[in-house]
């Protein structure tokens, strides 16, 4: 998400690669924090656990940004991504990347508190990547 925001910084609009339905997981930090607790305190060796509370189309999240501040939402080619966010950040808004918690919620009994990353669009310290602090 805080991509996104970055966009608007360098383009003055919301962006997303092609037509934005690019999905990568996603989870809360402090859902994460809970889950690594469980997985000390109750998991097997070994054991593999992901930390998913969700996915989102990048589109979404650049039309609920450009709402946040706004601004137009626009599609950007590969080569204008890399103008910017760089190689690294390209491949991660082009591509979907697609994981589940099953092990961690049948083992451990975890559950995500923060399904819906959209409710963090608005978040000082995400706008805050737009305007420089004063």
């Amino acid at each position: 998400m805080s991509l996104i925001y970055q966009s608007v910084a360098a383009l003055g609009a919301a962006a997303c690669i092609g037509s934005g339905l690019a999905v990568y997981s996603h989870v809360h930090i402090d859902d994460v924090t809970r889950l690594f607790s469980l997985a000390l305190a109750k998991g097997r060796a070994g054991g593999l656990y992901h930390a998913v509370a969700g996915e989102t189309p990048n589109r979404w999240i650049a039309e609920k940004v450009a709402e946040d501040l706004g601004v137009k939402t626009r599609s950007v080619t590969p080569e204008e991504a890399e103008q910017i966010w760089g190689p690294f950040g390209t491949l991660i808004l082009a591509a979907s990347s697609r994981i589940r918690a099953t092990a961690a919620q049948r083992e451990l009994g975890w559950q995500p508190g923060h399904p819906d990353m959209l409710t963090m669009i608005g978040d000082q310290r995400l706008r805050g990547l737009v305007t420089p602090a004063a």
